[in-house]
Formats: C-alpha cells, sequence, structure tokens
C-alpha cells in the first residue's frame, strides 16, 4: 500500500504542474519527470540499503530544483521521498531524515508568501513522518511475530515428530521385553522342566523292557518316573507364579478397584457397564484408561457436583472406547477451558494416538477412545 502510495505522490503532483506549465517547457518538464521516475525505478530495485540516504539526499535536491523551475505541486514529491526513506529504514526512520526532508520541503517552498501552505505543508509533513515510523515499526513488529510463529510452528511438528518416535520406541521395548521374558521361559522349561521329562520317559521305557522278567525294579523304577513327574509339576507351577504378577500390582490400575474406592469415599453411586467382546489390552492403555476415568470423575464432583457417575467400556475390534458420564451441571461446551487436568488427559491420549472427545448433549460425558495396537 506505502508503495502504491509513493507512486501516487509522484505521478499526481507532475500531471497536475504539468497542467499548468506553458507547452514550450512542455518537453523539458516531461524528460526531467521521466528522469526523475527512471531514478526512483533505479533506487528502489538496484541499490543496496546502505546506499538509500544518499539516494534519497539526491531526489531531495533533485526536487527542490525542479520546485524552483517549474513551481506547481511538486513539492508534494518530497513525501513520496519520505515514504520511500521510510520503508527502507525498516521501522528506524531516524530523526535526522526527518529532519531532511523537512528542510527540502521549506526549501521547494521557499519564495512563497502564504504562511498558511507552508505551515500546512509542515505539519502533513510531521504528521506523515510520525505515522511512517509508527505504520513501518508495526510492520517490522509483524515479520517478527511471523518469524516466532515460523520457529514455534518448526518445534510443533519436531515435538510431534519426537512423540511419534517416543511411541514407536516405548512399543519397541514393550515388544522386547515381552520377547526377553518368552526367552526366559522356554530356557526354564527346556534346562529344568525338559530334562526332567526326558529322564522320566527314558525310565519308563527301561521299566516297560524289564517288567516281565524283574517286576520289582520295572515297579521301582515307575516310583521315580512319578517322583519325576510330580517334580517337574512343580517346577511348571513355580514357573506360572513367576509368570503371574502380584495381585497388587494387577490391582493398581483397575477399573474395578477405582469404582469400589469412588463409592467408599466419595458415597457416589457408579454404573459401569461392559460390552463388545472384552480383552486383556497393554498395560500402557490401563493406565491411561484408569487416568482418565480418574480426572473424570474429579472434575465431576469438583465442578459439577455429581452424585452419579457413568462408566462405560466399549471394546471395538481395532479400539477401546471408555465413556465417563455423570448427572451433574453441564458446562458450556463452546466456552470451556481445558485446565491442566483436560490437556493432561489428551495427552496422554495422543501419545498413544489415540482421542478424546467432551460430549454435552444428555448428560456431560468425557469419551475416551485408544487404538488396541497402540501399546505395541
Amino acid at each position: 500500500m506505502l508503495v502504491r502510495l509513493r507512486y501516487l505522490l509522484l505521478i499526481l503532483p507532475a500531471v497536475g504542474t504539468a497542467w499548468f506549465v506553458p507547452l514550450s517547457e512542455m518537453g523539458q518538464l516531461t524528460c526531467l519527470l521521466l528522469l526523475l521516475f527512471a531514478w526512483d525505478r533505479l533506487r528502489q530495485s538496484r541499490l543496496p540499503d546502505r546506499l538509500q540516504p544518499m539516494a534519497a539526499a539526491i531526489e531531495t535536491l533533485a526536487l527542490i530544483g525542479l520546485s524552483h523551475l517549474y513551481g506547481g505541486l511538486l513539492f508534494l514529491c518530497h513525501f513520496s521521498t519520505l515514504i520511500s526513506a521510510a520503508l527502507h529504514s525498516k521501522g528506524r526512520l531516524h530523526p535526522v531524515q526527518l529532519a531532511v526532508h523537512l528542510i527540502g520541503l521549506n526549501a521547494s517552498l521557499h519564495g512563497t508568501d502564504d504562511w498558511r501552505l507552508l505551515a500546512a505543508a509542515n505539519l502533513c509533513a510531521l504528521t506523515t513522518g510520525g505515522l511512517l515510523l509508527r505504520l513501518t515499526d508495526t510492520g517490522e513488529q509483524k515479520k517478527q511475530l511471523e518469524r516466532v510463529y515460523d520457529e514455534l510452528r518448526s518445534k510443533a511438528y519436531e515435538l510431534d515428530a519426537a512423540r511419534s518416535r517416543l511411541v514407536e520406541y516405548a512399543g519397541k521395548v514393550e515388544q522386547l521385553a515381552q520377547a526377553e521374558e518368552r526367552t526366559r521361559i522356554a530356557r526354564d522349561i527346556h534346562d529344568e522342566l525338559g530334562h526332567k521329562l526326558i529322564r522320566s520317559k527314558m525310565m519308563l521305557e527301561a521299566a516297560v523292557r524289564l517288567m516281565p522278567e524283574q517286576p520289582e525294579r520295572a515297579h521301582e523304577l515307575t516310583v521315580q518316573v512319578r517322583d519325576h513327574l510330580t517334580d517337574s509339576m512343580e517346577s511348571l507351577r513355580h514357573t506360572v507364579r513367576k509368570l503371574k504378577p502380584a495381585d497388587a500390582e494387577l490391582q493398581s490400575y483397575s477399573l474395578h478397584r477405582l469404582i469400589d474406592n469412588l463409592a467408599a469415599d466419595h458415597g457416589l453411586e457408579v454404573r459401569h457397564h461392559i460390552s463388545g467382546l472384552p480383552r486383556p489390552i497393554y498395560p500402557s492403555l490401563e493406565i491411561i484408561l484408569y487416568r482418565n476415568a480418574q480426572e473424570a470423575v474429579t472434575n465431576a464432583i469438583r465442578h459439577g457436583g455429581a452424585s452419579e457417575i457413568g462408566i462405560h467400556l466399549h471394546y471395538a475390534p481395532a479400539q477401546v472406547v471408555m465413556t465417563v458420564s455423570n448427572n451433574g451441571r453441564r458446562p458450556d461446551l463452546a466456552s470451556l477451558r481445558k485446565g491442566l487436568g483436560l490437556s493432561g488427559m489428551e495427552e496422554r491420549v495422543r501419545l498413544v494416538g489415540g482421542d478424546l472427545q467432551l460430549r454435552g448433549d444428555d448428560s456431560f460425558a468425557v469419551v475416551t477412545s485408544l487404538p488396541l495396537h497402540a501399546g505395541g
């Protein structure tokens, strides 16, 4: 916009002055004005910013000379030079630059007897300088904000990529842990149980061969086989017990435990419903469901004054969906501000590629959707 205004302040005074110039001087004026326009284009496209102050001074001297030769409205061209200085100063229009343009403007109007024209021209120049300083400063601030926004957007992309790598790494760690545990179980079975079973088989075959001729010896071998099988069963039970986590660990993030605690601590009526095909899910997903249900119930009690809580867990083929609803006051979803609680819920869900929704149709509900493949 300022560039267009600059050219307008060159063209209009030139046309207005040419209207009053005698035809005998029109050719010379046209030639000088074309040289001025050519200089302006050269200044805009070729000269570096460090040479712009010197170019502005040359342009100011040229305008003073044209004003004294032809008069008219050419003094208004100084406003175009002032705009050009502001554009090239990048929001740092120095008072010295404004003073130079004021001197050039007054030099162009030297000899006029109309003091009101002088006062109006100087007042307009001062006002224009102040406005240009403010506009160019605002433009520079806008550019800085755009740079900051671009940096933040780049950081957001980097964080999203890091989050994806973290989720992938967590899944691989869980897979490696499972593979390592399977390897340990296979080694235990092979080293202990497998060895005992092979020995028992060999002893049993020997007992079968000795049965016709040495029944007593065959009976002793059969008893030993029985003892070996008993030891093998104990080894198998021991291996299974090591696989099974402790009850306290299993219940740490159990929704059933959360429901029991809510009923005992807060006296809430909790309705728990499961649909779909229930099946084991990864511990990481169990923790997210537990924490989100806990946070949703806490918000329902604290902000909604709820006395009834509904927890619906639906097992779909590719995801598990938990809906936590309450009978408390329903907030306005359009103006709802997400505090640390809701932000934490969203962050937990995003880490595994899930989705969190807030619904307020019949009652306020928090819906957590987690992909079943996210854990591994």
